[in-house]
């Protein structure tokens, strides 16, 4: 069965980056990241979306640590 999702976990990401899903989640919030919305839900839990094109294009131009 193939994923049809539009979007990746934040766990899922930050595998594939090597590093702790929480430090990525506060990547997204703080807008460190050119790919990921983070928003507060009307329970004030924190939700993070991240679409796979955006996440895809990212890992393809490469991370740069500027």
């Amino acid at each position: 069965m193939t994923d049809k999702r539009e979007t990746y976990t934040a766990k899922e990401c930050a595998q594939r980056l090597g590093m702790n899903p929480n430090s990525l989640r506060n990547l997204i919030r703080t807008k460190q990241v050119p790919f990921g919305i983070a928003y507060r839900q009307p329970s004030g839990r924190m939700h993070f979306i991240i679409p796979k094109a955006a996440f895809e294009k990212f890992m393809a131009e490469g991370v740069s640590t500027e």
